[in-house]
């Protein structure tokens, strides 16, 4: 019987050896457990923040693209205007100032028409631009500065 009592005790001792180990891994497994969970919510943490940080710099990047787009429009309105302003002086190469005149709306077919009748009934020298300027139809002020604006707009 005394047999049996010290085969009890050692299959209970190694039952507690066994339960004390397995505790041990459970504890363990507890902690690593615990320290894979605090890795995981800082992970998302920095998941959450490079989250912000994308959605803040595709606003700027929507930003920047917008930007860009009216720059783009602004250098393509300046280029236009540039061509027509080459178009324009290359226009105006091959005007006369009285044509220039025209063009511009400082004066109408009729202004010039009543100038050149006046001309031939007078067998005067006076260009049509001096006869407007006779008739008060331009102010002799006026007809300097449309002058030089024609002398820049034609490079004459």
């Amino acid at each position: 019987m005394e047999s049996m009592f010290f085969i009890v005790l050692a299959c209970g001792v190694t039952l507690i050896l066994i339960l004390l180990s397995l505790l041990k891994k459970y504890n363990d497994l507890r902690d690593t457990l615990a320290t894979l969970e605090t890795e995981n919510n800082s992970m998302e943490m920095k998941k959450d923040a490079y989250e912000a940080e994308i959605g803040s710099l595709s606003e700027r990047i929507a930003e920047y693209t917008k930007e860009y787009m009216l720059l783009e429009r602004s250098l393509a309105e300046s280029r236009q205007a540039e061509n027509e302003r080459v178009l324009e002086k290359e226009r105006c190469k091959y005007m006369s100032f009285v044509e220039y005149l025209l063009s511009k709306g400082h004066i109408d077919n009729e202004d010039v028409a009543k100038a050149e009748a006046y001309k031939k009934r007078n067998i005067s020298s006076m260009g049509v631009a001096e006869v407007l300027v006779l008739f008060n139809r331009i102010s002799g002020e006026s007809m300097k500065q449309y002058r030089e604006e024609f002398r820049t707009a034609t490079g004459q």
